[in-house]
């Protein structure tokens, strides 16, 4: 059990979303803190403050990521954030004194091979413990379960 969890959200799928939560609710501790974080990649405008495009992006993750923990039945903070999702992560899960980070992987593709993943910056750099759900080759659920119901 864990007392503190980051729980990385992205694009993903809602399915996929949810099985996130559900897996940081399983393994947070009595008491514990769940932080849902959201980070929104862009080019940098050159200005200091968040121009109405970010604000709009970042309100409208906010209610959509709340809407879905209420919906889930999960107590959690939402914290979103522009940023690289990689630095930007792990910043959150600093100041949040997380001991554990819950993500997903993608499909890996040609960005992914010249820049490295997020998800590999994070375990790399992580000062505390990092739980990876593997991205399904087919991109399908019922193939998921089919071959975690056979290794079962």
């Amino acid at each position: 059990m864990y007392d503190k969890i980051i729980c990385a959200i992205g694009l993903g799928s809602r399915e996929r979303a949810e099985r996130l939560l559900r897996t940081s609710q399983a393994l947070l501790s009595p008491g514990g803190e769940l932080t849902v974080a959201h980070v929104i990649e862009r080019f940098p405008s050159g200005r200091e403050s968040p121009d109405d495009w970010a604000v709009s992006v970042i309100t409208e993750a906010e209610e959509k990521l709340d809407a879905l923990c209420r919906r889930l039945g999960i107590t959690a903070s939402v914290d979103v954030r522009m940023g690289t999702a990689s630095k930007t992560l792990l910043t959150v899960a600093k100041e949040k004194k997380a001991d554990l980070i819950i993500l997903a992987t993608h499909t890996s593709d040609i960005i992914d091979r010249i820049f490295g993943s997020t998800v590999e910056y994070v375990i790399r750099h992580a000062e505390c413990s990092v739980l990876v759900e593997r991205a399904d080759k087919s991109h399908d659920d019922t193939a998921r379960k089919a071959t975690t119901a056979k290794k079962a």
